[in-house]
C-alpha cells in the first residue's frame, strides 16, 4: 500500500464516509512522506469531523475500524482538533488531503 492507492480508496469511500461524520481526512505520516517501509506502522490519519454530529468513543472506534478494513492495513486515526502542537505541526506540514 503507498501513499496514492490510500489516497484514491479514502476518495472511493468520501459519501460513506461523510455520512459517519468526516468532512475531510488527511493522511500524515510516513505514508504521506513516502518513507514507509515493509514494517512500516499503522497508517496515520487525521479526519474533521462535522460540528453539528456529537460522536462517542465507540463512534471514533468504529470509524477507525472502518478504515483499516478499507485499507486493509492498521490505521490510527486522529481528531484534527485533538492533535497538541508540535505534532499538529508537522502534521499540517506533511499533510496529504484524501477530501
Amino acid at each position: 500500500m503507498d501513499r496514492a492507492r490510500i489516497i484514491a480508496k479514502l476518495r472511493a469511500h468520501e459519501r460513506e464516509l461523510k455520512a459517519a461524520g468526516i468532512t475531510h481526512l488527511s493522511l500524515h505520516g510516513s505514508y504521506a512522506r513516502g518513507t514507509m517501509t515493509p514494517e512500516a506502522s499503522d497508517v496515520d490519519i487525521i479526519a474533521e469531523f462535522d460540528p453539528a454530529r456529537r460522536l462517542s468513543l465507540l463512534d471514533m472506534v468504529a470509524i477507525e475500524n472502518r478504515l483499516a478494513d478499507m485499507l486493509g492495513v492498521r490505521v490510527d486515526l486522529s481528531p484534527a482538533k485533538s492533535l497538541k502542537e508540535p505534532v499538529a505541526a508537522k502534521a499540517s506540514r506533511e499533510a496529504v488531503l484524501a477530501f
